[in-house]
């Protein structure tokens, strides 16, 4: 039975609508940008304005804090328990903050609705969803959360590379086939575009947005990897070629 599969199924990545996710041209931003240019003033200006539009001063301190978002629906698929469960911890051993923008189940707005509340100034809710707002965070944060238990390909691990934002994600489905961990290795291959763990615990996710603190706090790393992370290409020109090459296979 299994011999009568062999070789019969493909799996093709999702692509970039390259026009709507352009951080060059995007009309949803204040500022625009691309992995050419000399400094990263257009990720720091749209993190400021995204600072202001939920309501904080965009100061030096708070510029200079890891911002790190989440775009997606509030269940467990997603991994937002998780991330609920991260964030005091994280809040306490460093100066990180959070960006939230989704809905979903009732137990997990209300959670969230429970830490902004807490931590006013750290953690930035928006339930619900807006287009306008989505580009924004995928511009304005410095690192995305990803940490999805099972996801057949993904997409806005794929924006947030094309925008310069880091993901951090589990070791699933399509985030394993697109993001490369940042490690020792990587980083001197220059290949590094996020960061990847691979059991699906609070324990494990914490660990990792550690590790991702640790090279945001290093300055050049966190720079390579944006770097590297924009440099990728996932349009569906890429996809189209690969359908085209299976059709065309004997």
């Amino acid at each position: 039975m299994l011999h009568s599969i062999e070789y019969k199924l493909s799996g093709i990545l999702n692509g970039v609508d390259q026009d709507a996710w352009n951080p060059r041209s995007d009309p949803y931003l204040s500022s625009h940008y691309s992995h050419k240019w000399r400094t990263f003033k257009g990720k720091c200006d749209n993190k400021a304005a995204l600072l202001t539009e939920m309501g904080l001063e965009a100061t030096d301190e708070r510029l200079q804090a890891p911002l790190f978002g989440f775009i997606g629906r509030m269940v467990e698929q997603k991994g937002i328990d998780m991330i609920a469960e991260v964030i005091p911890p994280l809040i306490e051993s460093s100066n990180a903050s959070f960006i939230i923008l989704g809905s979903g189940q009732d137990a997990y707005e209300y959670a969230f609705t429970d830490l902004a509340r807490r931590y006013p100034e750290r953690i930035l809710l928006y339930l619900g969803y807006s287009e306008e707002m989505a580009h924004r965070i995928e511009a304005g944060a410095d690192f995305f959360l990803m940490p999805s238990r099972f996801e057949p390909c993904g997409l806005n691990q794929l924006y947030s590379l094309r925008y310069g934002t880091p993901p951090i994600v589990h070791r699933t489905g399509g985030l394993a086939d697109t993001v490369v961990d940042t490690n020792g290795k990587t980083i001197l291959n220059n290949s590094a575009t996020g960061f990847v763990f691979n059991a699906p615990s609070a324990a494990a996710l914490q660990y990792t947005i550690e590790r991702a603190i640790a090279c945001y706090e290093d300055g050049d790393c966190w720079k390579q990897i944006v770097r590297t992370g924009m440099q990728q290409n996932f349009s569906w020109t890429q996809s189209a070629a690969s359908y085209l090459d299976l059709y065309q296979q004997d």
